[in-house]
């Protein structure tokens, strides 16, 4: 699929270079999208969503739903109050202080960021007023890293972050011809635009490092790290009234594991043990910073188990396929979220989506290079629409193309058409030839011994004249089976092959005996969740060492041996060879 939306992305461009007005109008209408009113229609729905509301929780908490893009949470203690989050403004926090007046009359003394993000510490200044021109200290409570995290997003990145925060959230749109609808996490984004107000951040007075227990107007209070959306994030707990105020780790909408408007890296596994750590609470109201409150334990934690395996199972098969060799391309194709995940409600694309989780995690673990030489340097963009408008003219194929960069001394620029043309299925064998010349060629030409390896190398590669051997040589094993048997377990989720396990529930305990360790294996509908603890009711007993199982998953001994030998049993009846058997076969590469 996407080799074929790059040829048909050339064939418009071609046709339009060549002046053929209707043929590009064709071939545009042969990959537009579904119209925008479908496509809207979904978002239309989900401003319901984010209607303006003030929504009483309990007795003594309330969140302020729809005044900007973040909820503000109000909660009574005995002497006086505190805010959870104070969304993007100072104007807005003004809007839903005067809302908050109206349900209470103590003062507030104290506020709690969730994390760094403007649309949750800007309007802290309003909630603070009173106390402040009374004279009297107000308790800023966030995790030590929250001070330094907003004030790089306001200090060095800032003229770039504000210029894509506002392309993201349409800041300088208006609803109607110009398409706006809503924000996704909100109605839309109260600090930037022409529209927008003005910021009254306080920095915090109280930090902690791992977990805070305290007392904060005569509430008891959690607060603990939970990285998620940010590496600073906080969840909210209060344990008496089992209230759990989570930020942005759960909101109603697939998660920004990676955002547009540009971050560094989001540790998406930690954001899923995150998850399983609040399910764990069993508290019995959930109010998010976005989106609506939910009450209920046994629905909250059908939402934290749901949003979990969202976010595990695009992880883990974007790895099992980067290690089955595929590019950003080929991935965003191969991970697909299963119908029980894509039409879960709370998994909806209507703020993250799958394809862009998916390129940032492959960047994470891998950086910015896909892995083919001819991405190391590449064409300028003058070079690249210059040759493309001329195929066009000339009606010429990508491999002639190639082929005449190439004779020009222009290898950068004859790598990229001859994969083209690869990737077209056009003349493949001579356009494999063109590229591993200029492969070679730029090989050649690199000062860089890290470049000019692996340049030559692919070269070689694309030549069928070498073949890097998968398997590890003896060196090689010897070092890997001294390895801690919690890495070999660490790596079985982005083995396991999903489209297998969609319809497996099935928990499985491997006992070492050499080690003394225990690990719990869950499979649950195309993802598996490893702990290093007993698993309460397993379905599956394994007994063994954790050399045997290391040679096992390395290849170097079968299980049908091992089982036969004594050196895997299945203590107390919980397993057999069939069972086991089933097991392994989920882990499979392909």
């Amino acid at each position: 699929m996407a080799n074929r939306n790059r040829v048909l992305a050339l064939a418009i461009l071609a046709a339009a270079a060549c002046g053929r007005e209707g043929e590009a109008e064709r071939a545009a209408q042969t990959t537009a999208p579904a119209a925008p009113s479908a496509a809207a229609a979904g978002l239309e729905s989900h401003s319901s969503e984010l209607r303006r509301d003030v929504v009483a929780v309990t007795d003594s908490v309330a969140v302020a739903i729809g005044f900007g893009l973040g909820n503000s949470i109000l909660v009574e203690g005995e002497t006086c109050a505190f805010i959870v989050d104070t969304t993007e403004s100072r104007e807005i926090a003004q809007a839903i202080a005067a809302e908050f007046s109206q349900l209470t009359d103590l003062p507030v003394e104290a506020i709690i960021y969730t994390h760094n993000h403007a649309d949750h510490v800007f309007g802290a200044e309003i909630f603070a007023a009173d106390a402040l021109k009374s004279g009297r200290d107000i308790d800023i409570y966030a995790h030590e890293t929250t001070a330094a995290e907003v004030d790089k997003a306001v200090n060095i990145i800032r003229p770039i972050l504000s210029r894509r925060s506002a392309r993201m959230f349409g800041t300088y749109l208006d609803a109607g011809d110009n398409g706006f609808i809503n924000a996704g996490l909100g109605p839309g984004l109260g600090v930037t635009g022409p529209n927008g107000g003005s910021i009254g951040y306080l920095p915090p007075t109280i930090t902690y490092n791992d977990r805070l227990e305290t007392e904060i107007c005569g509430r008891k209070v959690i607060l603990q790290h939970a990285p998620g959306e940010t590496d600073d994030h906080t969840y909210v707990y209060l344990p008496d009234e089992k209230v759990l105020m989570p930020g942005d780790n759960i909101y109603k909408a697939f998660p920004n594991l990676y955002t547009i408007r540009g971050t560094s890296y989001r540790d998406v596994v930690k954001w899923a043990r995150s998850l399983d750590a609040m399910r764990a609470i069993g508290a019995d109201y959930l109010v998010p910073s976005h989106t609506r409150p939910v009450s209920g334990r046994e629905a909250i934690s059908d939402l934290l188990t749901a949003y979990a395996d969202g976010i595990r199972f695009v992880h883990d098969q974007t790895v099992r396929g980067m290690n089955m060799g595929m590019d950003p391309g080929a991935l965003v194709e191969f991970v697909q979220l299963p119908p029980h995940l894509k039409n879960h409600p709370y998994l909806q694309e209507y703020y993250g989506t799958v394809r862009w989780s998916v390129r940032a995690i492959y960047d994470g673990y891998l950086g910015w290079f896909n892995g083919d030489g001819a991405a190391l340097n590449p064409p300028t963009r003058a070079a690249r629409a210059a040759a493309m408008a001329k195929i066009a003219r000339e009606q010429t194929t990508l491999a002639d193309a190639a082929a005449e960069a190439l004779a020009a001394d222009r290898a950068a620029l004859a790598a990229e058409l001859a994969t083209l043309a690869i990737d077209a299925g056009e003349d493949t064998d001579r356009a494999r030839a063109i590229k591993s010349d200029a492969l070679s060629a730029m090989g050649y030409q690199s000062i860089s011994p890290n470049g000019r390896n692996y340049l030559l190398t692919q070269a070689h590669e694309l030549r069928g004249d070498l073949k890097i051997e998968e398997l590890p040589d003896e060196r090689s094993i010897a070092f890997t089976r001294a390895a801690p048997v919690a890495n070999f377990m660490a790596s079985l989720p982005v083995s396991l092959n999903a489209q297998d396990a969609l319809g497996v529930e099935q928990i499985a305990e491997f006992r070492f005996t050499d080690t003394g360790e225990t690990f719990t294996v869950e499979i649950r509908r195309g993802v598996a969740i490893v702990t290093p603890a007993p698993a309460g009711d397993p379905d599956l007993v394994v007994e063994t060492t954790s050399l045997v199982w290391i040679d096992l998953l390395i290849g170097r001994r079968r299980a049908s041996v091992a089982i036969a030998t004594g050196a895997i049993k299945f203590p107390g009846g919980l397993g057999d060879v069939a069972a086991f058997g089933n097991f392994m076969k989920l882990f499979r590469a392909a």
